[in-house]
């Protein structure tokens, strides 16, 4: 697909209008605009690196929050034009074999993978909102992709430019970063995969441990009852006794 942007014209936006361009160009990626995401992401950290008046944290941030809100208005497209529109684009983006394959797969996780898997985004998050996904469901997931995939593509392109660009223009240290990205691609997208196995197995760990210690919890509350409870028993009988015997 013929990007809408070349990457020359796109670092001069995000150079000249810095976090006003990442959230401008993400949005209208997110919205489905041939604009390559990635190619913004790792521009936005050659940005970084060059500008004065841009950092890390609020760059990764203004990303983050553009993708969530341009694939949130997919998701209520799907939701509410998807089954009125039956031959428009947008409808054959969702009925792509592609996107039916990533939740037969994967099921609402799927929306969570499409992150990483840019021929199918647009398709999955349309057919999350026309099949009923809720929005908070929705949002969480996509959340957790963004939140990997936004601020590791931004330290990439500042990691790049300061490391194969030193002193040299924007613009050529973005094609020195994509160059990189396109040659280690299948190894960037190994890390992530092993960012995402971590942050899985944690979260598995956490909620076990929680779920372990609220069973104990309750254990120790059961047999504090039961002992209260025979104590007074005990107490009873006791009194009972002694009343006889007087």
């Amino acid at each position: 697909m013929l990007a809408f942007l070349e990457p020359t014209e796109l670092i001069e936006w995000l150079n000249d209008y810095q976090y006003y361009a990442m959230f401008g160009i993400l949005f209208l990626c997110g919205i489905g605009l041939p604009i390559p995401e990635e190619v913004t992401l790792i521009g936005s950290g050659v940005v970084v690196y060059f500008s004065d008046s841009a950092d890390f944290l609020p760059a990764s941030t203004v990303c983050v929050l553009a993708i969530l809100i341009g694939d949130s208005i997919i998701f209520f497209t799907g939701r509410k034009l998807g089954r009125s529109f039956p031959d428009s684009w947008f409808i054959r983006a969702i009925n792509n074999k592609k996107v039916h394959r990533q939740f037969e797969k994967h099921g609402n996780k799927a929306v969570f993978f499409a992150r990483f898997l840019a021929g199918v985004r647009i398709g999955v998050y349309g057919y999350a909102g026309q099949h009923g996904m809720r929005w908070p469901k929705f949002i969480f997931l996509d959340l957790l992709g963004a939140l990997i995939s936004g601020p590791t593509s931004v330290f990439f392109g500042w990691w790049a430019a300061k490391t194969l660009a030193p002193g040299e223009t924007p613009e050529a240290a973005l094609e020195k970063a994509m160059e990189l990205f396109e040659e280690y691609k299948p190894v960037v997208l190994l890390v992530i995969a092993g960012l995402i196995a971590i942050i899985v197995l944690y979260a598995i760990y956490k909620t076990r441990r929680y779920r372990t210690e609220i069973k104990r919890a309750i254990e120790e509350k059961k047999e504090d009852k039961e002992s209260a409870q025979a104590e007074e028993v005990d107490m009873a009988e006791k009194t009972a006794e002694g009343e006889e015997e007087r």
